[in-house]
């Protein structure tokens, strides 16, 4: 099962940070209308961040059993 692990954010600080900003800013991004190019930009920082967080919580912990549910 996949388990969202809080060192995992904490081992990197800024890209958390951007994490949540842009989480932020595109929840309330229909609201100001901005330039499309900024939107663009946006929704790819939101994925390459998505798919690193998501690659460092697939790799496994050196603690975790192999065969476990």
């Amino acid at each position: 099962m996949f388990k969202i692990r809080l060192e995992g954010f904490l081992a990197h600080p800024v890209l958390t940070s951007l994490l949540v900003a842009d989480v932020g800013i595109l929840m309330f991004l229909p609201i100001v209308r901005p330039p499309v190019l900024l939107s663009i930009v946006l929704i790819a920082g939101l994925i390459y961040l998505s798919m690193f967080f998501g690659a460092t919580f697939a790799t496994p912990r050196p603690n975790d059993a192999a065969g476990s549910a």
